[in-house]
């Protein structure tokens, strides 16, 4: 789930990291306080990188609260890639004659963080060329470019209609650019495009109409554009399903050569591919055997007859999974969803405050919604907070409706996957204390950098430990069937890792990948389903919640010892929260102090 800041797997996210710009945008206006020259020379560098980041990037300028290019689209012609490559490698340069040595504390772990996001997007852009495999971006651009104007209030409508007008014209020359530039995509992209593109007809037709219609003078011109949109977008559709699908030949696997370089930059983490892996599997017979403690006391008062001889793996296989076929009974039932998840988040907000585990925002609020129709496909819930420069606007908690395509089997898996005792993990990890309330102190943070490119470990990390510790604090009275489910919703981001690191690395087979996951995790087959969809669209992002997990847990135990006597809960989740979203290797040396310069 999340998205995850895939996070989330906002639109926002998505457009950037399917594009291969891996992190997260956030402020323009102040930033960590100067103290020599060579802090001049970075922060300079800073404000002239970012204008020319902005620029070739509109539609995340947009969300980021940059609103000068509001009516502007990517340009993804073969000359304008190249022109950023170039722009890309000449920014690389000039930022290296700035000494690192020569920085403040804060100045030098934005450079590294600003160093390793143009050396990612340089590979990204040579080596992964992520416009001629993967078609999900175009759609994710256009959703995006379109969704952003219509669902914040950040200027009267009339404004942001013109600008939805001005994208809206040049949409068609942007899928001319994509039937040109699309060579060969893995199946399972064109397939996942194919379902979304109606989703981006049914924006025009419903969100934009409604626009036009609380903005008579401007009803007339956009209908027009409108009209100009559908119809290349109509074409866009009978391109996708009889031209790129059936040449859809392209394999969804990196390969380890590409995965292992994909995975330096998503990270910044100190811990290897061999060693998460390492990691994983370690951490995956530790859960199951937690579970099945946790099970057994259930498992006697629910099947009080029913007696298991079997031992090791054959008894937490049965026992397990009984007690969980048990709670999956209490689920909510169709449009029940959206009403559970805005309960529960009432509930938790409530719960955060009486046990004071972190100050809650008071300004920013957020809103419940069913998933936008265009970005649908990818993952079931996901957070879509405001942008960094953004103040007191909205923030979305989205959750897929069920697919109208789904069979009765498919819906009863699903809705058992997401029982009563699951949508308040799935709300913890997106909401309250997670995605929401780290994003809402990120944009705090007044540097440019970290702001702007947030890690992706640091915030699926975050949301993950939310969940052990708002249960271990004792949500929902202590509650061990709440206690069992957010021991399986932890040993899917353990396999999450597997899955990354094995399907694009060791060629693991779908019947494998779904063994592993109903079997090893005790997933529905809907949610396995899902699940090795996501794992072929989105490589690398999956290994993000595990690593980040262990990276915090390990920050929280050297912590704890640091302080001893004068540790606090509270102390430390607000301390980790307020420096931005950085990599947590330099959360380790701003909360332990290992570094003396300032």
């Amino acid at each position: 789930m999340v998205n995850c800041r895939l996070t989330i797997l906002n639109p926002r996210l998505l457009i950037l990291l399917l594009f291969g710009l891996f992190n997260l945008p956030v402020s323009i206006e102040g930033g960590p306080q100067m103290s020599g020259n060579e802090d001049r020379k970075f922060n300079d560098f800073v404000k002239e990188f970012l204008e020319g980041y902005f620029k070739r990037n509109p539609v995340a300028a947009t969300w980021i609260g940059e609103h000068r290019y509001d009516g502007e689209l990517n340009d993804l012609s073969p000359e304008a890639i190249q022109e950023e490559i170039k722009w890309l490698k000449l920014s690389l340069r000039k930022l290296e004659e700035v000494d690192p040595q020569g920085l403040n504390r804060e100045n030098r772990i934005d450079y590294e963080i600003l160093k390793n996001e143009m050396e990612g997007d340089i590979f990204s852009m040579e080596e992964l060329r992520g416009w001629e495999k993967n078609p999900l971006f175009y759609n994710y651009l256009i959703g995006g470019s379109l969704n952003s104007l219509l669902k914040r209030d950040f200027a009267p409508l009339e404004v942001r209609v013109e600008n939805a007008i001005s994208r809206l014209k040049k949409i068609p020359p942007l899928l001319e650019q994509a039937k040109k530039n699309l060579l060969n995509p893995p199946k399972v992209h064109t397939e996942t495009v194919i379902k979304q593109n109606q989703g981006l007809i049914h924006l025009i037709e419903n969100d934009l109409a409604n626009a036009a219609e609380k903005t008579p003078k401007l009803k007339e011109v956009l209908q027009k554009a409108s009209e100009k949109a559908l119809s290349a977008l109509k074409d866009y559709q009978e391109f996708l399903e009889k031209d790129l699908l059936p040449r859809s030949n392209g394999d969804f696997r990196l390969g380890k050569d590409l995965y292992e370089k994909k995975l330096k930059y998503i990270l910044q983490s100190s811990l290897s591919s061999k060693e998460i892996v390492r990691r994983a599997e370690k951490e995956f017979e530790r859960v199951r055997k937690e579970m099945l403690e946790i099970a057994l006391p259930l498992h006697k008062e629910l099947f009080p007859t029913h007696k298991h001889l079997e031992t090791g793996n054959s008894l937490i296989q049965l026992v397990v999974r009984e007690v969980q076929e048990e709670i999956a009974k209490e689920h909510p039932i169709g449009e029940e969803l959206l009403e559970v998840c805005q309960r529960t988040v009432r509930d938790l907000e409530a719960f955060v405050k009486e046990k004071n585990l972190i100050t809650l925002s008071e300004d920013q609020p957020l809103v419940i919604r069913w998933t936008p129709e265009f970005s649908r496909g990818v993952a079931g819930a996901g957070l879509d907070s405001p942008g960094p420069l953004e103040k007191h606007l909205r923030s979305f908690y989205y959750v897929s409706p069920i697919p109208e395509d789904w069979t009765k089997e498919d819906e009863e898996s699903f809705l058992k996957e997401y029982n009563n005792e699951m949508v308040k993990i799935l709300s913890i990890h997106e909401a309250i204390p997670g995605h929401y309330v780290q994003l809402y102190y990120s944009n705090r943070f007044p540097s440019l950098v970290r702001a702007i490119f947030s890690n992706g470990p640091f915030v699926e990390g975050w949301a993950v430990y939310s969940e052990q510790m708002m249960v271990n604090a004792g949500f929902d009275y202590g509650n061990p069937k709440l206690k069992l489910q957010q021991l399986k919703f932890y040993l899917r981001t353990v396999i999450n890792a597997l899955l990354d690191a094995k399907i694009h690395i060791e060629n693991l087979s779908e019947e494998e990948a779904l063994k592993l996951m109903v079997e090893g995790g005790f997933q529905e087959i809907s949610e396995a389903k899902g699940k090795w969809k996501r794992a072929r669209l989105t490589s690398t992002q999956l290994s993000t919640y595990f690593v980040g997990f262990q990276e915090i847990q390990d920050l929280e135990r050297d912590y704890r010892r640091l302080k001893r006597e004068g540790y606090s809960q509270k102390e430390f989740h607000e301390a980790l929260l307020s420096h931005g979203s950085p990599p947590v290797k330099y959360l380790r040396e701003i909360l332990l102090k290992t570094d003396d310069r300032q």
